[in-house]
């Protein structure tokens, strides 16, 4: 008469249960590891959509900038403010918003938490003084710093090196250069935009 087969021993069913649940918990970690390297990829393409969708709006506004006096003082005309983290010039809105022409201020600001951003704001120029033309846009998130540098003619007609401030406001740059600093290396490349006065401006 055969034998029944052995069954399994208790230790062995341990064992098997030991090395399923190892097993679970390898897969559970591998698909947390892609879900997480997914949303880090899906961070980053918003990232770069965000900066690329700034980098256009300021290569058109600065592009279109008009040499009207916004200062509103009787000494001196001023048509643009270029400071090493601050820029105000006049420039017509796109079409399809209706608002004309308006002053435009870039900046970086404090947002929540001491993070900085890069903030644009928009401004009716009336004979009594700017007036706030809609809320502030964030153009970029957490923002380390901003560094804006002009090029131009001095009162000589002379040819400028990059300046951290235009010291002339009464007439417009040739080229501003807008570098960003973000946590991200190199999520913001150098931007030069030679306004139209002066398209042939080189890097």
């Amino acid at each position: 008469m055969r034998q029944g087969q052995r069954g399994f021993t208790l230790l062995e069913v341990l064992l098997a249960l030991s090395f399923l649940g190892l097993l679970m918990v390898l897969i559970g970690s591998a698909l947390g590891s892609g879900n997480h390297l997914l949303l880090l990829s899906e961070r980053h393409t918003d990232r770069l959509t965000q900066v690329r969708t700034a980098q256009n709006f300021l290569r058109s506004a600065l592009q279109q900038a008009l040499a009207e006096d916004f200062g509103h003082a009787a000494d001196q005309e001023r048509v643009f403010e270029g400071e090493r983290q601050r820029m105000r010039f006049a420039s017509p809105m796109p079409g399809q918003l209706a608002a004309g022409v308006q002053v435009h201020t870039l900046e970086a600001v404090a947002g929540p938490a001491g993070v900085n951003r890069l903030q644009i704001s928009f401004s009716h120029d009336r004979p009594d003084g700017l007036h706030p033309w809609g809320n502030p846009q964030i153009l970029v998130q957490e923002v380390q710093d901003l560094r804006l540098s002009y090029r131009g003619l001095d009162p000589n007609r002379q040819p400028t090196d990059w300046l951290e401030r235009w010291p002339w406001p009464d007439r417009l740059p040739q080229a501003v250069r807008i570098d960003v600093d973000t946590r991200e290396a190199d999520l913001w490349p150098t931007q030069i935009v030679a306004l139209r006065l002066d398209s042939e401006v080189t890097p």
